[in-house]
């Protein structure tokens, strides 16, 4: 395996004797970062550990492969067209795989890697014209926001980490740059398909080359992909296969609300009515001694008396009869989790 020991940095290229001078070249949070996964990197150790986000159940520690990441990193590479040379901007924590791979991918094909910040608008004092990032929804929504003439300076952007606001993406379709939304998991190595926001094909993810996807019991999706050491690796996602291995994500089982004998799929009512309602919205079960479980309804948002009957009119209008609450709760502030995704374990003990 070709060891991939030297990286450009901010255009400076780092070895592992010189990689020690990162943080003095380039004073940050966030180089010290990188500083701390290259030298990880660099070690004689063929694996590195990661916490897992819990997309395939409960969070903990795994350990990756450094030959499965660099070959992940060529798929991604030969996917986009990656050339050396090109800029990548990093933006996201080396803390997680999707910072990690970004780094890796750097080294791989010998692009140049641009430290910005890991805030929620990285592109604020950006000037640099970049080839490749990846980000997640809340960057691009505070972009869109603040600074949405710097997205020009991108050619294309990769997305993670939760699902896309319908809002958010019919703004960003309406940019030159390419949007992608990944699907992956740290057990993946970052992304293993990619759905592009805009086109006939827009809701349904696509799979890399290599990577090969059947559906258990649940219909719950199963993952296999040699090169990148996934023999059989079961999700919790309940997906939608068509007949040309594209696929759509229909919610995750250990979300699904059972209320009276029915399945409800949180995420597929969430989408319907994202649409509609401009606010954080999420769907979670509550024990109930009828019924087993019912669907419970929670916004980020603080309504008057009036404007709570608009909400109940409005979910009778947009969802089937099986899919309306039981119950709306209003919270000041949507408790996330540290990948952006709302946390639901905290909203199930808050309500």
């Amino acid at each position: 395996m070709k060891t991939y020991d030297q990286i450009k940095i901010n255009g400076k290229i780092y070895s592992p004797l010189s990689i020690q001078n990162l943080t003095q070249d380039f004073p940050s949070a966030l180089s010290l970062e990188v500083l701390e996964f290259l030298q990880i990197w660099f070690n004689k150790e063929k694996t590195i550990t990661q916490q897992s986000s819990g997309s395939t159940g409960l969070p903990k520690i795994i350990k990756l492969h450094k030959e499965a990441m660099i070959a992940s990193a060529k798929i991604t590479g030969n996917y986009f067209g990656f050339r050396a040379g090109m800029k990548a901007l990093l933006c996201l924590s080396p803390g997680f795989i999707s910072g990690k791979m970004m780094i890796v991918r750097a080294l791989v094909w010998e692009m140049n890697l641009i430290l910005g910040k890991t805030n929620n608008n990285p592109v604020k004092d950006l000037t640099e014209t970049i080839d490749f990032s990846a980000m997640v929804p809340l960057q691009l929504v505070k972009i869109v926001q603040q600074n949405p003439e710097k997205l020009a300076r991108f050619k294309t952007i990769i997305i993670g980490g939760s699902a896309i606001p319908l809002t958010l993406e019919k703004q960003l379709i309406a940019f030159e740059t390419d949007f992608y939304h990944t699907y992956g998991m740290t057990e993946t190595m970052s992304h293993i398909a990619l759905r592009k926001i805009d086109g006939d094909q827009k809701n349904y993810f696509r799979p890399l080359p290599g990577v090969n996807l059947q559906q258990d019991k649940r219909s719950c999706l199963v993952i296999q992909a040699e090169a990148l050491g996934i023999k059989k690796l079961i999700t919790n996602d309940i997906v939608h296969i068509q007949s040309d291995n594209s696929f759509r994500i229909l919610g995750r089982w250990d979300e699904v609300i059972i209320s009276a004998g029915l399945k409800i799929h949180p995420q597929i009512v969430e989408q319907k009515l994202s649409r509609h309602i401009h606010k954080l919205i999420v769907m979670i079960g509550k024990a109930d001694e009828t019924a087993g479980e019912i669907a419970v309804l929670v916004i980020e948002d603080q309504p008057a008396s009036s404007q709570i009957f608009q909400y109940w009119q409005l979910l009778e209008q947009l969802l089937e009869p099986a899919e309306i609450p039981r119950q709306l709760y209003f919270i000041q502030s949507m408790p996330l989790l540290a990948s952006g995704k709302p946390d639901r374990k905290s909203l199930q003990k808050i309500i």
